[in-house]
């Protein structure tokens, strides 16, 4: 009986593994281009600017209306190149998973007793010497309000205003949140971020570069020659980048669904937007 029932579980699971693989292998087989557009549209900005600075450092910065660049070379060293650029959309995924997670976390557990300011022309603590009383909060997912004391209650307001403005200060000095996280990670750290892909999100990968290149087999790879414009080369990598960005969210989005109990459909990217 034990054994008949471990047999269902692996023969279940093996079944959900075959679906979110033949979603995945339906998303690689039929993504367009022009995908892309809507990617920018809908995809945080961060995200957006941290995979054009990517393509931009790995081609230069020539402009290709004053600069006809050509790259020449085999089809292995460019699926290699194709490879490597998915795993780094697939990573900026994760990244952006965890530095939400992060700063979500960081605003949750300011301290309400403390008293600081963002204004430093007034003297911290001194504007609530008179406040007094509470202040009434109702939460989404309780009928019964929540009474906080009236000081601590400013205090946690000014606390998220100060990050807030830490934020957008980060982002008025020209730096990038996500590109600034990833280089604050240790080499073992970063290697997180890309060891959680599954073989049926390595197959993927390896379908949409078969797809791109149009040679699959080893041999083939090494002896075709491929040529290419810097410009065309920095469309395809942008593109390869934002497959390997949906590539992870279909994978959250599928172990989410089947957790919540719901069918399981293919996750859209960037999120409300529908292949």
């Amino acid at each position: 009986m034990v054994a008949s029932v471990e047999s269902d579980a692996a023969a279940n699971v093996d079944s959900a593994y075959k679906s979110r693989r033949d979603m995945l292998q339906e998303y690689v087989k039929n993504v367009q281009p022009e995908f892309m557009e809507r990617f920018v549209q809908k995809a945080p900005a961060q995200v957006v600017e941290a995979m054009r600075q990517t393509v931009t450092n790995m081609l230069g910065t020539l402009p290709p209306q004053f600069f006809d660049i050509h790259v020449s070379t085999i089809a292995e060293n460019l699926a290699q190149l194709m490879y490597s650029v998915m795993m780094t959309g697939y990573m900026f995924r994760n990244a952006q998973y965890r530095l939400e997670l992060q700063q979500s976390l960081s605003l949750a557990a300011l301290p309400v007793t403390s008293n600081v300011t963002s204004d430093s022309r007034y003297a911290p603590g001194t504007q609530k010497s008179t406040v007094s009383g509470e202040v009434v909060r109702w939460r989404k997912d309780e009928e019964i309000p929540e009474r906080v004391d009236a000081v601590e209650y400013i205090e946690l307001l000014e606390n998220e205003v100060e990050e807030l403005r830490k934020q957008l200060e980060l982002r008025g000095r020209g730096k990038n949140e996500l590109l600034e996280y990833l280089k604050s990670l240790q080499p073992q750290n970063l290697q997180e971020l890309t060891s959680s892909a599954g073989e049926d999100a390595l197959e993927a990968m390896n379908t949409f570069v078969a797809r791109l290149i149009g040679v699959a087999e080893p041999d083939k790879l090494k002896r075709a020659a491929t040529q290419t414009t810097a410009a065309e080369l920095a469309r395809i990598l942008y593109w390869l980048m934002v497959v390997g960005y949906s590539i992870r969210n279909i994978e959250v989005r599928y172990d989410m669904e089947r957790v919540l109990g719901m069918p399981p459909k293919l996750a859209e990217l960037p999120p409300g937007e529908s292949l």
